[in-house]
């Protein structure tokens, strides 16, 4: 994992001089997609040296700051396997596709912990986005039926999460729903979640009654990463609660960050890496 490092900056260091040389020519944006693509083939050659929990902790752990003559960049990760995924309200159960009474449940009390006042109605909101048909659960309840920008199907991205939230809002004038810390909690590039990166206020909406100094335990002040169930100091009944939830000990999709300075000129980019798919699955782009 080392080595993976140490080629990250040494062939980032030519990316961002090549960059220099041609900056008149090339848009920033094209210049900043370059760069992550370079780091994508970087990831992809040197992805066996991901293969543990602990590669990918030094991954995340080590943010890259990369300076030439004229440009400054920096480079770091995270997981992309940290939160809870809404398309897991469905499951395949014997071949067929149903609902998730567990992922229902605990989004039920999310939305009770803050008080929404029609939480069936945004449950609904979220079946009736996943499922194929346009019939309404409630009505108001089917997104598509109302917004012609609305795509039935998964929900891919936070984007269209709070499509639903202000859809939500609009029909119901109840503002509870915006005090949900829904982008700690929420994640839409994996379906399993990577215990080792959990939010602690979601590992708290999934366990309500331990307490907060347990929490913090397994979470930010956990001493090592955990590699099996075994590992987490729980009562074996809170252990069974969570195996009710798509949970693992090492989920290899990382979530890249990239700003890139030059003079008065900033970029930053965001892309998400599936290190076993050896791909970018997910990318976006900001230049101020």
């Amino acid at each position: 994992m080392i080595v993976a490092i140490s080629s990250l900056i040494a062939i980032g260091l030519h990316i961002v001089n090549t960059a220099s040389n041609q900056i008149q020519q090339k848009h920033n944006l094209v210049q900043t997609t370059t760069f992550i693509q370079n780091i994508a083939q970087i990831l992809k050659k040197k992805s066996g040296d991901i293969n543990s929990s602990e590669g990918l902790e030094l991954l995340i752990s080590l943010p890259i700051d990369l300076i030439s003559n004229e440009i400054e960049a920096h480079i770091s990760f995270d997981s992309a396997a940290k939160g809870l995924n809404p398309n897991n309200f469905l499951k395949i159960e014997h071949n067929k596709t149903v609902f998730n009474p567990e992922y229902i449940l605990l989004f039920d009390r999310i939305l009770q912990s803050a008080n929404v006042q029609s939480k069936e109605l945004f449950l609904a909101m979220i079946e009736d986005t996943l499922d194929k048909d346009l019939d309404e659960r409630i009505p108001g309840s089917e997104i598509a039926l109302y917004d012609k920008r609305f795509a039935q199907g998964n929900i891919e991205n936070f984007k269209k999460f709070w499509m639903l939230v202000k859809h939500y809002v609009s029909l119901t004038g109840d503002p509870n729903i915006y005090t949900i810390p829904w982008n700690k909690i929420l994640g839409f590039f994996s379906k399993t979640i990577d215990f080792n990166y959990i939010s602690p206020i979601l590992l708290k909406y999934m366990l309500p009654y331990v307490d907060a100094e347990s929490i913090k335990k397994l979470t930010t002040a956990k001493r090592v990463n955990f590699s099996k169930w075994k590992d987490l100091p729980l009562a074996k009944e809170d252990k069974d609660k969570l195996k009710k939830y798509n949970i693992s000990f090492f989920v290899p999709i990382v979530e890249g960050n990239l700003s890139i300075k030059q003079a008065d000129q900033k970029s930053f980019a965001r892309f998400v890496y599936d290190i076993k798919q050896k791909k970018v699955v997910d990318i976006g782009f900001t230049i101020d």
